[in-house]
């Protein structure tokens, strides 16, 4: 629902807010952290707020916030201003979860109604990093994938974690992403698979809330804070991982 967002985490740029903006640009925001409340008395345009708690959750959207209005959220710790209509685009509801990726292209500071080129990422061999999925989760899959792909990283999926070990075979990728939440066992039979068969690539392991104790040995990561720094995490693999033969 952003593709530009600036961080205000400061005093002087959370009082500062939108003001002396012209507009927001269509794909262009402001999170103010931390806060929950805001007002648009020296806008001239009306604005979406989006307040989400500490891990990210909506508690609360005010669509069309229009110029000298109010809107607080108690249960807040950030607030997300964005342009009037893309929460109801974007379908933004109380309940749903956000997840943030930093975009290459915009270095820091980069003001909201600047222009720039999103450069192009470092990538592995042949020019394309490529990663493959194996997890069941519908809507994992969904956000892991846009991520990636809008990071222009190709991805293939299986929603059977056992099959991961042929898309390896078949696409040789540069990082293998398992979810490990219905079967860390299963997940722990693929990784061990893959160390042998395949060394050269790189394994994420990520799992659904807080990781079994029993991990056989596995590093495991909370799968829906990993979706924050995925496209961060994949091209640091992806860096370490050999060329294929």
């Amino acid at each position: 629902m952003c593709e530009r967002c600036v961080l205000a985490d400061t005093l002087w740029r959370r009082l500062r807010g939108l003001i002396g903006r012209r507009e927001l640009e269509p794909r262009a925001g402001m999170v103010l952290r931390p806060s929950w409340s805001v007002h648009t008395f020296f806008l001239r345009y009306p604005i979406d707020v989006v307040f989400v708690d500490a891990d990210q959750v909506v508690k609360k959207v005010v669509e069309n916030l229009r110029p000298r209005k109010w809107a607080t959220c108690r249960d807040a710790r950030d607030v997300v201003e964005l342009r009037a209509g893309v929460c109801a685009e974007a379908g933004v509801a109380v309940g749903q979860r956000l997840a943030w990726a930093a975009q290459p292209g915009s270095p820091p500071g980069t003001d909201l109604d600047a222009t720039s080129s999103p450069t192009v990422p470092r990538t592995s061999r042949n020019g394309t990093t490529r990663v493959v999925l194996g997890t069941a989760d519908d809507r994992f899959l969904r956000l892991a994938r846009f991520l990636l792909t809008r990071s222009r990283i190709e991805v293939e999926a299986t929603k059977r974690v056992a099959k991961t070990i042929d898309l390896v075979e078949r696409h040789h990728p540069d990082v293998v992403v398992i979810d490990a939440t219905e079967s860390i066992g299963e997940a722990a039979r693929a990784v061990a698979a893959l160390e042998a068969l395949n060394p050269h690539v790189a394994v994420l392991v990520v799992c659904d809330g807080e990781p079994p104790r029993w991990t056989t040995g596995l590093k495991v990561t909370e799968k829906w804070e990993t979706l924050e720094t995925l496209t961060e995490n994949v091209r640091a693999l992806a860096e370490g991982a050999s060329e294929w033969k």
